[in-house]
């Protein structure tokens, strides 16, 4: 852990995995939130890719409220006036897909922790300069854990995440954690729509307890 003293960044490297997920159906969402956090999840991040998620959102909220230790952000937002409308319902971060600038500015001046997409050193150093702890590497299938090893020979102190392509099996994960990064961010290979969709949500919560037992074994929690 490269910032110590941060408590956003403590919180992500207690985490360990930061599952991303979204499901037009409310009922849905929420049981898949309930799903991860007795899988062990303590930081989720709720997408917003349809026009259900800021309606969706505070109830995750409520809920997430109920659950000690948990922390919800949002995702896949572009611009400070989506941020802005999610942090008012209870957004505790903010993740987006790319590098904007202007988002960095405004959630530094509110003092909201922020992590941008990333895919070039260069990216990663405007992150860094505009005051990002953690970096989301993406897509990860296609950077590689030697990206990772890229990034930090030049930025030693940025904290980075890998999403895209990550798998719930430690054949995927430890590349990444023997590379340096933080935490990993997974997405549908977690949350698979066909579990999802027969209601098998005992098997996407054993799935995530396998990852969160890997993960811990790997960084010796």
């Amino acid at each position: 852990m490269r910032n110590p003293e941060s408590k956003f960044i403590q919180k992500m490297d207690q985490a360990g995995v930061m599952p991303i997920f979204f499901n037009p159906q409310e009922a849905i969402c929420l049981k898949m939130l309930e799903t991860a956090y007795e899988g062990g999840i303590r930081v989720i991040e709720m997408v917003n890719r349809g026009k259900e998620a800021p309606g969706i959102f505070p109830a995750l909220r409520k809920l997430a409220d109920q659950m000690p230790g948990l922390s919800l952000g949002i995702g896949t937002i572009y611009h400070e006036q989506e941020a802005e409308q999610f942090l008012d319902m209870g957004a505790e971060f903010i993740v987006a897909p790319v590098m904007n600038p202007a988002l960095g500015e405004y959630l530094a001046k509110v003092e909201i922790p922020w992590i941008p997409g990333c895919g070039t050193v260069s990216e990663v150093w405007q992150a860094q300069e505009l005051g990002a702890e953690l970096v989301k590497i993406y897509p990860a299938n296609i950077l590689s854990p030697d990206f990772v090893k890229a990034v930090h020979a030049v930025l030693p102190n940025i904290e980075l995440i890998p999403t895209g392509g990550v798998e719930p099996s430690l054949e995927s994960i430890k590349p990444w954690f023997d590379a340096g990064v933080l935490c990993v961010g997974m997405g549908s290979q977690l949350f698979r729509k066909d579990l999802i969709r027969e209601g098998k949500f005992d098997e996407i919560r054993a799935s995530i307890s396998q990852v969160m037992e890997q993960v811990k074994e790997i960084k010796g929690q």
